[in-house]
């Protein structure tokens, strides 16, 4: 997923190559008019994610959860990793290294 910035000459000369990367490869196109971001141009799939990230930010059960956890947070009341997600595992490289050897 990359995203490229370009003035809109070269946005309008390229328009149709722009649709077909943004839609196979999750690209995101900046595009700026007097050197200053306009616009964007991102897949369908992804601007969709995005307006329902936004839809569930806004709900009243996200800021209620939100604005407790903040207070929580103030509180000093927070869970470490391994209490919320479980012991961490070692990482290939320190597996391998304590590993017997045949």
């Amino acid at each position: 997923m990359a995203t490229h910035t370009l003035p809109t000459t070269e946005a309008r000369s390229r328009f149709l190559s722009m649709v077909k990367d943004v839609d196979k490869a999750f690209t995101r196109y900046v595009i700026t008019h007097r050197g200053k971001p306009h616009a964007v141009m991102m897949a369908v799939d992804e601007y969709e994610g995005w307006l329902e990230t936004l839809e569930i930010a806004r709900s009243a059960s996200w800021t209620a959860a939100l604005a407790k956890a903040r207070r929580e947070d103030r509180a000093g009341r927070r869970l470490s990793y391994e209490v919320v997600v479980g012991p961490r595992a070692s990482s290939p490289a320190r597996r391998w290294k304590t590993a017997a050897r045949p």
